[in-house]
């Protein structure tokens, strides 16, 4: 025996089973073809050794993850042409090597990477990515952390980039599918039903349902990922009957819904979305397709004395069909326990299974203290992320200041606090603030994940304050690993996807600005501005029009959305358009110009900055505050 480090790959038919037994002669000749002809010479091209094969799989070892990846990817754009999907997993790590085959954890993390990949994809761990070429770096995105069947802790999952037309082209059903693409909500309502369904049933059930999901989204033209079910927490009604007890109800409303976010098969709608419908007595149906949620959680809370009453119920939007209830009859000091129960059922019913380490992880006590937690409750009710409201902000902050008396090591109420201080700062909200404030938000932002590192909005407010400090770097990598923690999390995902634009990132920050306005569809015009600015940016100026038009049609007064579409506008050609967007910017802001623009340095130090600055100055940009024209442009007026 052998003990090595190697790059190990696996591969798998998707649904070949399934084809077997509909042709099992044309199947197999079709399969040995793909073997022989694709795989095997793909391998063998990049210097790697198929080990073991498995029917419809394979294993594969390659003497770097370089050569690992290359075989990966034309072994997947080869199959644009077979009747078949693949998955593939690629690790590195230690193995046994014993009578030429391999065995360790190095060979169980790729399989089990390959068993998550979506059919037509390649995942990757982490150590791939630290090893694979310099530049070879914009070939992963992350997926976040995922927990695999018998290994203890979860770990870090990427995908790998594959050319988008031979992506489109990929699958046979795939070609089939062209046609049918009006079948696309009722092909992924059926697989989120049936999904729903297994979760009850045996592993192989569980299997069929997980295989279809992903073939109807292939159907559909879609991404893997789009299959996931997702769900919309309403905010819980307030039965106590006294009116200011309502941001109990709040605060267990967005409690559950930060706790289902951490599941990374779950798609979970944004908080401020789904409390922008409240006391709406719309049919539950209609709220959905508003949404965008194939389910809907609803319920109560009942706060009286030490005594708690919590009612939920589970709730198909596409049918209306109740699909469970539960009560829960507790003291105040077992909240903590209801949630954990409430997301665990929840999520029980809506995934293949419900993974002991994510439960455990919901119910952890953020702190002993329950009146720090009430406290920490009434800051967020008192002051709403994006308010104006310099008086709820300064209030929210006594709050916060109160609750870390009682409990100093609580680390929500630290990131809470952190971030009142730097929106203060960057918003200019009470006029006082100065870089100090920004410090004292930062230190509290650390401290915050030093106390727990786990959680995601600690490293959110991370990445605000180091942002509004000029850490650009720093705020990428802290939004990073808050979207890691916290695959739901909008505000993460924009956060990230801006500072993607800043470094050059432009199509992975176009997939992040797309998936925090998918999670969040009652998203304020940033959202749209952030978006349109990564459309621009990666050259889909076509695409950048169209949702700046929807900001502006909204929003005719948002600067940030008129700002980019006067770039759209005069890398288009439409130069009057560009001047007459920049006008109408001037006038909703007449301290805007060129200098402060370059100071503000919003797409870095590319060159595509230098580009979009030239494109101001075409549509008559003032270069300095008292709209002086800049002097290339003063002759086109």
């Amino acid at each position: 025996m052998e003990r090595k480090l190697a790059a190990i790959v696996a591969g798998d038919i998707v649904g070949y089973t399934r084809l077997m037994s509909e042709d099992e002669s044309s199947t197999y000749a079709a399969l040995r073809a793909t073997f022989s002809g694709l795989i095997i010479p793909s391998v063998e091209k990049h210097g790697g050794r198929t080990f073991k094969t498995t029917g419809d799989g394979f294993l594969a070892t390659f003497p770097s993850v370089n050569e690992a990846l290359d075989a990966a990817i034309e072994i997947q754009n080869g199959f644009s042409e077979q009747p078949f999907d693949m998955r593939l997993g690629i690790n590195l790590g230690d193995v046994i090597e014993a009578d030429g085959d391999m065995f360790g954890d190095g060979v169980n993390v790729a399989s089990r990477l390959e068993a998550m990949a979506e059919p037509g994809g390649i995942f990757v761990s982490e150590a791939v990515v630290r090893s694979a070429d310099r530049n070879r770096s914009k070939l992963f995105y992350s997926i976040g952390r995922r927990q695999a069947k018998n290994i203890p802790e979860p770990f870090v999952v990427y995908a790998v980039r594959l050319d988008a037309d031979e992506k489109n082209r990929r699958g046979w059903l795939g070609r089939i599918a062209r046609g049918r693409r009006a079948a696309l909500p009722y092909a992924i309502g059926a697989a989120a039903l049936v999904l729903a369904a297994a979760a009850a049933q045996a592993p192989e059930v569980r299997a069929v349902g997980a295989d279809l999901a992903g073939r109807l989204a292939r159907l559909a033209g879609g991404e893997l990922a789009d299959a996931r079910p997702t769900v919309a927490v309403l905010p819980f009604d307030n039965m106590s009957g006294d009116a200011e007890q309502s941001y109990f109800a709040d605060g267990l409303t967005e409690d559950i819904i930060a706790n289902l976010a951490r599941n990374p098969e779950l798609q979970v709608i944004a908080r401020n979305s789904t409390f922008a419908l409240r006391g709406q007595a719309e049919d539950i149906r209609l709220i959905g397709e508003r949404l965008g949620a194939g389910y809907v959680v609803e319920g109560s809370a009942r706060r009286a004395g030490d005594q708690l009453r919590v009612v939920a119920q589970l709730i198909d939007a596409r049918s209306g069909a109740h699909l469970w209830s539960r009560s829960y009859d507790r003291r105040v000091e077992d909240i903590f326990a209801v949630q954990t129960e409430l997301t665990a059922e929840i999520v029980s019913h809506l995934v293949s299974y419900v993974r002991e380490s994510e439960v455990s992880n919901a119910a952890e006590r953020p702190t002993e203290n329950l009146q720090a937690y009430d406290l920490v409750l009434k800051a967020r009710d008192r002051y709403k992320h994006g308010s104006k409201d310099a008086e709820a902000l300064i209030a929210a902050r006594a709050l916060l200041h109160r609750a870390l008396e009682l409990d100093p090591g609580y680390a929500a109420a630290r990131a809470n606090l952190g971030m009142t201080y730097i929106v203060d700062f960057v918003q200019n909200l009470s006029g006082r603030a100065t870089t100090t404030d920004v410090e004292t938000g930062l230190s509290e932002a650390r401290q915050a994940v030093r106390l727990d590192p786990n959680l995601a909005a600690g490293f959110q407010v991370l990445s605000f304050g180091l942002s509004a400090t000029g850490d650009y770097p720093g705020a990428m990598q802290a939004a990073q690993r808050a979207v890691e923690l916290n695959p739901n999390d909008p505000d993460s995902l924009m956060a990230l996807a801006k500072a993607q634009v800043r470094f050059g990132s432009y199509d992975e920050a176009v997939q992040n600005a797309e998936r925090a306005r998918r999670l969040h569809p009652m998203a304020p015009e940033y959202y749209t501005y952030v978006y349109g600015q990564a459309l621009y940016a990666a050259g889909r100026l076509d695409e950048a029009d169209e949702v700046l038009r929807e900001c502006l049609i909204r929003a005719p007064q948002e600067a940030d959305c008129l700002l980019i579409r006067t770039a759209v506008l005069s890398q288009r050609g439409d130069v009057e358009g560009a001047q007459r967007t920049m006008a109408r910017l001037t006038e909703v802001d007449p301290e805007f110009s060129l200098a402060s623009e370059r100071s503000m340095r919003r797409f870095g130090d590319s060159a595509l900055m230098e580009q979009f600055l030239s494109r101001l100055a075409e549509a008559n940009a003032p270069d300095v505050t008292s709209g002086f024209l800049h002097p290339r442009t003063q002759s086109r007026t």
